[in-house]
């Protein structure tokens, strides 16, 4: 019996082996598809990451060029120190300087193309002409330059160096667009791959919508994150800028339950201002070297605002690690956060200035802007202190009055630049024989009056009479001259009768009087009050052969 041939069998051979061909078809199809669509994923997340590292890099290189060679960089350093002449402005340049180098240094081991390559050159060679010329300003200065003809003769390119950092930005941008092309390219290509997928089982078609929908999400995605990376850098450099040019350190430090303290941000003119980098002071916070006379005060401020979670502020001394004293104000608030850490936000600012203003005013109000002795007012001020103290505990103390001889013919002769030298040395060869309690206060033209606190009157006379001899013997060199003068002195001591200084100061000054009458250059003492005797009579500038006078006491 024969048999008939099954067609569907053959056919379904074939159909076997066509399924069979498709399915390794598609296999094929979709590892290939598949394979390659992750492969462009892949190279558009390296492209993309290595972009991201080297861009925020570069970025971090060409803020600190752009700090340190640019209008509030060094430039700015350069004004200062053309205007003030401070010497320490010169280190501050030589600093600019090196951290430029620093940056174009590191700027140039990144991936960089011949353009960038070009513009690091320009900035090297600007770098080092800079370099040459600030070297040379110290010269120029000796010379007698002018500010002004210094400024002209020294350029430290600040607008060529801000030209090559253009053109460093310029090459930035053109590799990104060059980074987006890529990516742009490999999305396209995955794109098509997609496409492709439909000609396959309608697996595979749910397998291309799937890849095609990832590919458009994923360029979503880069795009929401190129434009909130440019935000976001937009706002870094605004912060970095911020924080570099604001005359002072930003900070954030912390406090855990265990004791646990540190900085967790620190600004980067921490170097610039108070010699310690941002670095070290997030590694030591102690790193800021507090004056050893503020230090305790300093840590009992900090200890009860982290205990009391409450606002911290500080005012007081640092130390730069070159031994200069500073003055600073510290500030800051704490945030909002849980029991394990707490925060505090602030600022630290150099006041150094404001304290240096508030000591001249200090001076102008109480010192003698001539001699720097103390001024009438403010040695009448001390003089009420310290005569009611020695009342009280009845210790001695002695006034004496001071007036130079013939101080007038001393202007006539040699105009007053000459008697105002002839003060200056006074005052100096009287501070030479003070001590610390003692008061010197200018209280006319050429009167001094000078307190002197635990002192009875043996003392007072010696102290006079060592002054009035060191005086004599003193040539003041003036104008190519000398000028030798002498000084007339009244002593008076304080008494149980004296009301206030200005009895004291009375008496002291009849015996002055009486000094004068006696022939000047001599000591006299008033034990009692007295009347004020005649005149003197004619005046002699210096003395041919002068000798000592022997002390009267009236």
């Amino acid at each position: 019996m024969s048999r008939i041939p099954n067609p569907f069998a053959s056919r379904w051979s074939y159909i076997s082996i066509a399924a069979a061909v498709l399915i390794l078809t598609t296999s094929a199809g979709a590892l290939y598809i598949g394979s390659s669509a992750m492969g462009l994923f892949g190279d558009m997340r390296k492209t993309w990451q290595n972009f991201d590292q080297v861009s925020e890099i570069k970025i971090t290189y060409l803020t600190q060029m752009h700090r340190y060679l640019g209008y509030s960089g060094m430039a700015q350093h350069l004004n200062d120190y053309l205007l003030h002449g401070k010497e320490h402005l010169l280190d501050i340049l030589d600093i600019d300087l090196d951290q430029a180098k620093n940056a174009v240094d590191s700027y140039g081991l990144l991936d960089v193309n011949e353009d960038e390559k070009a513009a690091l050159h320009i900035l090297r060679t600007l770098i080092q002409k800079s370099r040459v010329q600030i070297q040379d300003i110290p010269k120029l200065r000796e010379r007698g330059l002018s500010p002004s003809e210094i400024d002209k003769k020294i350029d430290l390119f600040p607008q060529a160096a801000t030209a090559a950092l253009d053109q460093l930005r310029m090459s930035w941008r053109q590799q990104a667009q060059i980074t987006k092309q890529t990516m742009d390219d490999n999305a396209m290509a995955a794109e098509k791959l997609v496409h492709m997928s439909w000609a396959f089982i309608p697996v595979m078609v749910l397998f291309g919508i799937t890849i095609f929908w990832l590919v458009n999400k994923l360029c979503r995605q880069v795009s929401a994150y190129e434009n909130e990376k440019v935000a976001l850098e937009k706002s870094e450099r605004k912060f970095r800028d911020m924080a570099a040019n604001v005359p002072g350190v930003i900070f954030q430090w912390y406090e855990r339950s265990g004791g646990e303290r540190g900085y967790l941000y620190v600004s980067p003119r921490c170097q610039e201002l108070y010699g310690v980098s941002p670095a070290e002071l997030q590694r030591n916070w102690n790193a800021l070297s507090i004056h050893p006379d503020d230090k305790k005060r300093y840590m009992k401020t900090v200890d009860e605002a982290f205990k009391k979670r409450a606002e911290w502020s500080f005012e007081g001394r640092f130390l730069t690690p070159g031994g200069e004293e500073k003055w600073w104000r510290g500030i800051s608030k704490p945030m909002p956060g849980n029991d394990e850490i707490t925060v505090h936000n602030g600022v630290i600012i150099d006041i150094s200035l404001q304290k240096k203003m508030e000591e001249e005013l200090r001076s102008l109000a109480t010192l003698d802007g001539l001699t720097g002795a103390y001024n009438r007012r403010h040695f009448l001020y001390k003089a009420a202190t310290e005569v009611p103290r020695s009342q009280r505990y009845e210790h001695p103390l002695t006034v004496l009055m001071i007036d130079l001889d013939l101080f007038k013919q001393v202007n006539d002769t040699y105009g007053h630049g000459g008697g105002d030298e002839v003060l200056r040395r006074f005052v100096e060869i009287v501070r030479k024989s003070l001590r610390g309690p003692d008061v010197l206060g200018r209280i006319g033209g050429e009167e001094f009056a000078l307190m002197l606190p635990e002192t009875n009157i043996a003392g007072a006379i010696t102290l006079a009479e060592r002054m009035r001899t060191d005086l004599q013997n003193t040539a003041i060199p003036w104008d190519k001259r000398t000028i030798k003068v002498t000084a007339s002195i009244g002593i008076a001591m304080l008494n149980k009768a004296d009301k206030d200084i200005h009895d004291i100061l009375a008496r002291a000054d009849r015996a002055l009087y009486n000094a004068k009458a006696a022939g000047r250059n001599c000591v006299m003492y008033c034990e009692e009050p007295i009347e004020l005797q005649a005149q003197a009579t004619t005046e002699r500038l210096e003395f041919a052969s002068p000798t000592p006078r022997p002390l009267d006491v009236n």
